[in-house]
C-alpha cells in the first residue's frame, strides 16, 4: 500500500470535512441575518453585535471566531473586533449583488434531511420526494437563482434572440415552466411591463412562496402561478404562448420528452423555448475534466435523480445533463431545430428550440 497516498486522501477530507462546517457557519449567519447586520455596523466587538441583535453573547462569540478563521470575516489580532468587508458583503449579505450565495450552504442542510429516504431508494430503486428536501434547500435554490434572473435573464440572455425581445416589449404571453418560487418570472415582467406569463412548478410550497413575492413586488395582476406538473397544465389553446421557459430543470423532469413535447404545443406558430440547464459534458471524460464535473455528479446523486426517480419508468437524467441529449430530446419530441445560444455563463448551457 503507498501510505502518502491513504495520508493524502485522509487530509484531504478532513480538509472538506472543515469547509463543510465552515458553510454551515455560513448558513447560520444567513438565517440570522448576522452578515446583514455586520454589513451595517462595520467594526464591531461581540458585545456590540449581540447589542445590535438581541441574541446570545457566548452563541455570536463562537461564531465570529469560525467564520473568522475561515476568512469569511475579517479580525482583529487579539479576535475582538471583527469585520466584514464590502467585497464579502456582497457575497454574503446582500441578496440584490450578482455575487450572492450567502443562502447556497442551505442546499447542504437539505440534502442531509434526505439521507435516510436516500439510503432507501438505494435498495428500492425507488426516489425521494422533493417535500423531504425541506425548506431550506428550497430558500438556498431560490436566493441563489435570484441574483442571476435580476442581473443576467433580460440583460444578457434575451438580447440573443432579438425577435422574443421584440415581442415582450410588445406584451407577449410567457410560460415558465419550473419556475421554482417565481423570481425569472417576477423579474421579467418587472422589466416588460406589458408581458403576461404564466409560473408552472409541480412544488405546492414553492408555488404559495411565488404567489407572496409576487403579490408584494406588485405584478401579481400580470403574472399567475400554477401548481402542477408541466405535462398536467391546462391553456389555452386559442391563446398559445410567444415565449416558453424551462431553466434549470429540465434534466430534473421525470419525463422530459413529453414535457418539451407539451412545451412545443403551448408555443403559438413563430414562438420560440427558451431552455437553460448545465453545461454537461459528453460522458465521465468530459466532465473529470470539467470544473464543475464533480458538483455535478455529486448534486445529481443526492437530489436531482432522486428526485425524479419517484416517478415510474423516469428518464432519471441527472445533473450531467449533455447538448447531445438535450438535443435527442427536441428531436423526439418534434422540435425542427435546437440552437445553443452564445450566452457566457459557467453553469449552464442555453438553448432556442424552434417548433
Amino acid at each position: 500500500m503507498d501510505e502518502k497516498r491513504a495520508e493524502a486522501l485522509n487530509e484531504r477530507m478532513f480538509t472538506e470535512m472543515v469547509g463543510g462546517m465552515g458553510l454551515l457557519a455560513v448558513y447560520l449567519g444567513h438565517r440570522l441575518a448576522l452578515f446583514k447586520e455586520l454589513a451595517k455596523s462595520g467594526p464591531v466587538t461581540v458585545s456590540q453585535l449581540a447589542q445590535r441583535t438581541n441574541l446570545s453573547e457566548r452563541y455570536l462569540h463562537e461564531w465570529l471566531l469560525a467564520v473568522a478563521t475561515s476568512e469569511y470575516v475579517e479580525a482583529d489580532a487579539s479576535g475582538e473586533i471583527f469585520t466584514l468587508s464590502e467585497e464579502h458583503a456582497a457575497v454574503l449579505a446582500d441578496e440584490d449583488s450578482p455575487y450572492f450565495i450567502g443562502a447556497y450552504p442551505g442546499l447542504l442542510q437539505g440534502l442531509a434531511m434526505a439521507i435516510d429516504p436516500l439510503l432507501e431508494a438505494f435498495k428500492s430503486g425507488g426516489g425521494v420526494r422533493y417535500e423531504d428536501y425541506g425548506k431550506h434547500l428550497r430558500e438556498g435554490l431560490a436566493l441563489t437563482g435570484r441574483p442571476m434572473f435580476k442581473h443576467e435573464y433580460v440583460q444578457k440572455w434575451i438580447p440573443t434572440m432579438p425577435n422574443v425581445e421584440a415581442k415582450l416589449k410588445r406584451g407577449a404571453r410567457v410560460a415558465d415552466v419550473g419556475c421554482g418560487v417565481g423570481w425569472s418570472s417576477i423579474f421579467l415582467a418587472k422589466h416588460f411591463e406589458l408581458a403576461v406569463i404564466d409560473g408552472i412548478d409541480v412544488d405546492e410550497e414553492s408555488i404559495a412562496e411565488a404567489r407572496r413575492i409576487a403579490d408584494q413586488q406588485g405584478v401579481n395582476d400580470r403574472v399567475q402561478f400554477h401548481a402542477c406538473a408541466i405535462e398536467e397544465f391546462k391553456f389555452n389553446v386559442a391563446s398559445p404562448y410567444d415565449l416558453v421557459t424551462a431553466f434549470e430543470c429540465l434534466h430534473d423532469i421525470p419525463y422530459p420528452v413529453q414535457a418539451l413535447s407539451r412545451m412545443r404545443k403551448m408555443a403559438s406558430p413563430g414562438g420560440t423555448v427558451f431552455i437553460a440547464d448545465m453545461a454537461g459534458g459528453e460522458g465521465f471524460s468530459d466532465n473529470n475534466n470539467h470544473p464543475l464535473g464533480r458538483f455535478f455528479y455529486n448534486v445529481s446523486l443526492l437530489h436531482c435523480l432522486p428526485q425524479a426517480m419517484v416517478f415510474p419508468e423516469a428518464a432519471g437524467t441527472g445533473t450531467a445533463i449533455s447538448e447531445s441529449t438535450v438535443r435527442a430530446y427536441a428531436h423526439e419530441a418534434g422540435y425542427r431545430k435546437a440552437s445553443v445560444l452564445g450566452i457566457e455563463n459557467p453553469f449552464y448551457r442555453f438553448y432556442q428550440l424552434t417548433p
